[in-house]
């Protein structure tokens, strides 16, 4: 180690340049760039609560789950804390989907009817998957904005109050809520989601929100007008419908933004094992529906064309894609250039990560986000099971929806909806 900093040591400002390239032409700018907006933009001070023009607003809260049995009564009786809800008896419709389930979740969904907490419950025979079970839903929601939640999730009593205010703008068709993580505190690889989700939603979609091009809304929570929903013709079936239904209304004309105060908390996966099932098929849905289905957006000819859209999709192949197959190419080169030298100069690249990643992480906790700074500690492991465990996953997986098409046999969609579906 000591003869390998005595080499680093030994460069200079062009030498250092050429050794660590991939990082100075392709990271170094998007973590400055993004430290930089964050900065000039003023978002280390606490948004305020914007005051909503129509707080009468109808709402449909729409909660699709498979064997929720455990968690649907307490979801329906948190919703009765909501700020909303005190004193008067809100203009809300709850519908309750449940998507095949062998528990009895529906036998608890009918009593929470029978009870007045629930207006309509579904049922589907067989698991049709999320975007059958939210389909189905929107068939009868009523309201003119439409909340999709997890019934897993648990969100903060004031944040339905601070979704609502965006959808005085009519030219807005949906808005995200901020997520975080809930049982942080489980394990290793829960505190590295914990950390992942306050820099990749709680700061990445405010940056993204800031610049117009924020592509996507949370299935875990998020907000939709009904009209625009309806007008896109709902969820499409495949892995990542959520990120679909963004860019169906983002490709319509619709706004999409960003209530980083509309807080909720959601579970993340508490092994390493699930954590990479989980990113399989999340990365999988990346090249599906990023580089397929919308690749159209790129042609100026389009009617649908805009170059916010064409900032977005090309922000999600470039770094998420693009970078992830070239990455690889970086460290062969690094073997081939420097022999044994290579591994301690990677390990400097790794101190490099952690460093930006603590610029970024600073900025979360300098904007407020819920529970960065109890995290610090865990910024070094965050940083090494990114570039390493991570990025590793998402090169096989795109690799392997490239090659196999593999997100069209996800167990996440049951295959014979999956074998109905018009392949991209």
């Amino acid at each position: 180690m000591s003869d390998a900093l005595s080499f680093i040591g030994s460069l200079d400002t062009l030498s250092l340049i050429e050794l660590f390239w991939f990082a100075v032409l392709f990271e170094v700018p998007r973590y400055g760039l993004g430290a930089l907006i964050i900065i000039l933009a003023g978002m280390g001070a606490r948004p305020q609560a914007k005051a909503c023009a129509n707080k009468d607003a109808s709402l449909s809260i729409l909660l699709a789950g498979h064997n929720e049995a455990a968690s649907l009564r307490r979801c329906i009786e948190a919703l009765g804390e909501q700020t909303l809800a005190q004193g008067k008896n809100p203009n809300w419709q709850i519908v309750v989907v449940d998507d095949g389930s062998t528990d009895n979740m529906s036998d608890i969904a009918r009593a929470l009817q029978k009870e007045g907490r629930v207006d309509e419950v579904l049922k589907l025979s067989q698991r049709g998957g999320k975007s059958a079970a939210i389909n189905l839903a929107f068939s009868v929601c009523t309201g003119d904005i439409i909340i999709i939640s997890d019934i897993d999730t648990t969100l903060d009593r004031d944040a339905l109050e601070r979704l609502l205010p965006y959808f005085d703008d009519p030219r807005v068709g949906a808005v995200g809520g901020t997520l975080e993580v809930r049982n942080a505190e489980a394990s290793l690889v829960t505190r590295h989601q914990a950390i992942e989700y306050a820099l990749s939603i709680g700061l990445g979609r405010r940056l993204s929100d800031l610049l117009g091009t924020l592509s996507i809304v949370s299935g875990a929570f998020g907000a939709f007008r009904r009209s625009a929903v309806e007008a896109v013709g709902g969820q499409d079936v495949e892995v990542g419908e959520d990120a679909d239904l963004t860019m169906k209304l983002r490709r319509a004309g619709w706004r999409v933004t960003f209530a980083p105060d509309a807080r909720a908390l959601t579970n993340v996966p508490e092994t390493i094992v699930d954590l990479i099932a989980q990113r399989l098929r999340w990365d999988r849905g990346l090249v599906t529906i990023w580089s397929r289905k919308f690749r159209g957006e790129f042609n100026p000819a389009s009617a649908s064309f805009r170059l916010s859209n064409v900032v977005a999709l090309a922000d999600i192949l470039f770094f998420q894609i693009v970078l992830t197959l070239v990455f690889p190419a970086y460290l062969v080169w690094l073997w081939l250039s420097l022999g044994a030298m290579a591994l301690p100069v990677f390990a400097a690249t790794l101190i490099g990560y952690a460093l930006m990643d603590g610029l970024l992480f600073m900025g979360a906790a300098f904007a407020g986000i819920g529970g960065a700074g109890r995290l610090i500690a865990y910024l070094p492991f965050y940083s090494l099971m990114q570039v390493t465990v991570m990025r590793a996953v998402r090169l096989f997986s795109i690799i392997q929806e490239l090659v196999f098409r593999s997100s069209y046999r996800d167990p996440y969609v049951p295959g014979r909806v999956m074998d109905q579906v018009e392949r991209v």
